[in-house]
């Protein structure tokens, strides 16, 4: 991906959802400008560190270009948006958000535009904030990984996907800079949780019609949760797999004959047949 441009947006930090935007040396002072009156949002990839200055008055920037002029970000939190602990470099890992806050045009050569992302999440968060809200649909992009969950900015605030909410296939997976709609859930601790999945088809509904109970299917096994083994009919048809009288307890990846007993909302459940 061309790191030299630009994008226009107000949808969630790093959305590239846009057809991006021309800046050449004939118009980078007048769109510049412009933005920095009108307070635009846009997303911007940036590949460095750099420190300038010297003695005490020594300052860090995050870095990258537009092609045509420099673009600079201070790492202080007042700009770079960042939380106490959290390592400038992060925002190396994904496309980020700015407002255009200052820029340097002396040296037509070598143009200088400095951003604020705390301004623009912050602008951002102000026009998503009906759409962030539990139950609401709202877009958001993923900016990394934790255990067992992605980090993802969603309107511009930041959010956590648990990773079986990103399909009903366990087998599909998500990336950094991955763009779609998800569904703001219900949350207790104050967290932002979202979820893909519950905006997709649920292949249950189809397959319900198909399996019955009292049928005998073939079992991948995919995972172990509370006291029961989880497996795939086929890609998103999951299944609860009891392990009462088990003689020998299959491991992941394991195919097994399983007795349909039922379904509820979610999955099939059923026994092994030895």
């Amino acid at each position: 991906m061309d790191n030299t441009r630009v994008y226009v947006n107000t949808f969630a930090e790093g959305a590239l959802t846009t057809e991006p935007e021309p800046i050449t040396e004939d118009t980078v002072q007048i769109v510049m400008r412009s933005w920095k009156r009108s307070q635009t949002i846009a997303h911007y990839k940036l590949y460095g560190i750099e420190t300038v200055g010297t003695g005490e008055s020594r300052q860090t920037f995050l870095v990258g270009d537009i092609g045509v002029a420099k673009i600079m970000l201070p790492s202080i939190p007042d700009y770079s948006g960042l939380a106490a602990g959290q390592a400038p470099d992060r925002l190396l890992e994904h496309w980020i958000s700015g407002i255009v806050d200052d820029y340097d045009f002396q040296d037509e050569a070598n143009p200088v535009i400095v951003l604020s992302r705390a301004k623009a999440l912050q602008r951002m968060q102000e026009i998503n904030v009906r759409r962030v809200q539990p139950g609401e649909r709202a877009f958001g992009v993923i900016q990394g990984f934790l255990r067992g969950a992605y980090v993802m900015n969603v309107g511009g605030y930041p959010a956590v996907m648990p990773r079986a909410f990103y399909d009903w296939d366990y087998g599909m997976q998500g990336a950094v800079g991955d763009a779609f709609y998800v569904l703001v859930l219900p949350s207790r601790d104050g967290r932002i949780r979202v979820s893909r999945k519950a905006l997709l088809k649920n292949p249950l509904d189809d397959a319900s019609l198909r399996i019955k109970r009292g049928m005998i299917v073939r079992v991948r096994v995919t995972h172990s949760y509370r006291g029961s083994l989880k497996g795939e009919v086929r890609p998103g048809v999951k299944i609860s797999i009891s392990m009462a009288n088990m003689h020998r307890i299959p491991q992941v990846g394991d195919e097994v004959s399983v007795r349909v007993l039922g379904s509820n909302s979610r999955e099939l459940y059923g026994v092994v047949v030895r």
